[in-house]
Order: C-alpha cells, then sequence, then structure tokens
C-alpha cells in the first residue's frame, strides 16, 4: 500500500533508498507540480514573509520547500545578462593586480574648519551623525562641551577645535545652539561625531568629538609621509606627527597618544 504523502518536505539531504522511498518522492513530484502561484511573487504577499494565508504553507512549511518560488529562483538566474555587464566584468578581470602596500598606513580623513586632519583607524570606534549635547554645570569650557548619548551611554564630548587652537567654532557647540533656537537638527549635513577610543591597562580610555566632514578611511604608504616642519606656525602642530598628501590637500596626521593625553590632563584638572 502507498504510504500517505507527509505534511512536509524531508530534511535537506534525504534520498529515497527504497521502493517505499521512491514512491513517496514520486508522489511528491506530482504535488509538487500542481501547486500554481495565486499571484505574482506570493512568497511576500501570502508567504512567509506577507500574512502567512497561503494554503500551501501547510504542506511545505516554508516558501523555499515550494516550487514556486524555486520556479522564480531559476528564472532569476537565467535571465539573459544586461547590457555591458559582460564586457565590464571582463575588463575588471582583465586588469592587472594591485599591489597593495604592506607599509601602509589606514586613517581616517576628517575636516576641521579649514584644516584636513586625521587619525590612525586602529583608534576609531565609530562615526555617528550629531546628537543632543548635554552640558556640565560649571566644568564647561573650550575643551570639555559635556556629554553625548552613544548606544545608551553617556559619553564625554570634547572639542578638538579648542583642544588644537582652531578659530572656527566647535561642531556640536554650534549645533547645540540651533536645537535651542528651535533649528533644523540637520542643519549642517556633513557634520559627524567621532567616537575614539584608547586601550588602556585598567579600562578604556573614550572621548567623542564633532567634525565638520568625513572623507572617508584612505590607506596612505609611509614613503608619502614627511615630517612636519619645524618652522609651521598652524594652530595644533604640536599634535601632528607627520604630513602627507590627499587629493591636492595637505592632511595632518595627529598623534593620538599626545591628543588623549591632552584631553585627559585638561578634563580632569
Amino acid at each position: 500500500m502507498t504510504p500517505e504523502l507527509p505534511n512536509a518536505l524531508p530534511p535537506s539531504g534525504w534520498l529515497p533508498t527504497t521502493a517505499t522511498g521512491a514512491r513517496a518522492s514520486s508522489a511528491l513530484a506530482i504535488v509538487e507540480a500542481s501547486v500554481r502561484a495565486p499571484m505574482e511573487e506570493c512568497w511576500r504577499r501570502v508567504g512567509v514573509t506577507g500574512d502567512r494565508s497561503c494554503p500551501e504553507l501547510t504542506t511545505f512549511i516554508h516558501c523555499r520547500n515550494c516550487p514556486v518560488l524555486a520556479a522564480a529562483a531559476q528564472t532569476f538566474f537565467d535571465r539573459s545578462a544586461p547590457e555591458g555587464y559582460l564586457e565590464s566584468w571582463s575588463r575588471i578581470l582583465e586588469a592587472p593586480e594591485v599591489v597593495a602596500d604592506p607599509n601602509a598606513t589606514s586613517v581616517l580623513v576628517f575636516r576641521l574648519g579649514r584644516e584636513w586632519l586625521s587619525l590612525p583607524t586602529a583608534s576609531l570606534v565609530e562615526v555617528t551623525p550629531l546628537r543632543c549635547l548635554h552640558r556640565v554645570p560649571h566644568r564647561t569650557n573650550s575643551v570639555l562641551e559635556g556629554f553625548v548619548n552613544i548606544r545608551g551611554q553617556l559619553q564625554l564630548c570634547v572639542s578638538l577645535h579648542g583642544l588644537l587652537g582652531l578659530d572656527s567654532k566647535p561642531v556640536i557647540a554650534s549645533q547645540a545652539l540651533l536645537a535651542q533656537d528651535g533649528s533644523d537638527i540637520d542643519a549642517r549635513p556633513t557634520a559627524r561625531l567621532l567616537v575614539v577610543e584608547r586601550s588602556g591597562s585598567q579600562r578604556a580610555e573614550r572621548w567623542v568629538f564633532g567634525v565638520d566632514q568625513v572623507a572617508g578611511v584612505q590607506r596612505v604608504a609611509r614613503s608619502s609621509m614627511r615630517a612636519v616642519p619645524s618652522t609651521l606656525s598652524q594652530a595644533g602642530v604640536r599634535f601632528c606627527q607627520t604630513l602627507f598628501d590627499w587629493q591636492e590637500k595637505t592632511v595632518g596626521l595627529l598623534d593620538e597618544s599626545r591628543v588623549f593625553d591632552a584631553l585627559r590632563d585638561l578634563v580632569s584638572s
């Protein structure tokens, strides 16, 4: 006697090895052939990602087991390639391999006012949009701006503008004034907050500061870096360890140790 068809598909990798299994597999194939899609992209509407009203779910449990989805996937992969697709991949594969410089340094390039600076990505935790600034009574100064909420934790927010002696106004301070005046919080769309961290023997030391623009992560060859001239009188030059050129701009690579030490000393004093 032919066994009844099970309510679910057999587990992945299952193969019938007996006559009974072969008959069951044949019966399942008949059921699959009789399944018809009630509508276009039914798995999105009545399937597991929709309202789950499809009656075939009692048989196949999940849309990935349904022959309708399998047929749609087959059609997707059998479609003709778009115009120029094969040619573009041919050019990519024929291009000579670019060997990465093993001595290159990964840095995050950002702008403070008119100054372009960078920090090693090893000290970077995240880049996040501007947030509401909470002032610290009788403690706020040109460097310590207050607290900001980063993923549910209050973090000290400082001003690199004040630390480096830049003339431009700190980003998050001006944004806080805008928010108090009822202006749009996104009035400066390129401004961001950088969260940086230095691991210590007892606990990690984390700071947050605002920047006017983030250009992204760049790999800079050590051979392209040059020493900071002793005659350079720009603000904050004592915190730079090297200079390099990027997109016709001179970028200073900040010494994160000096920056962290100066922030800790100024805030704790």
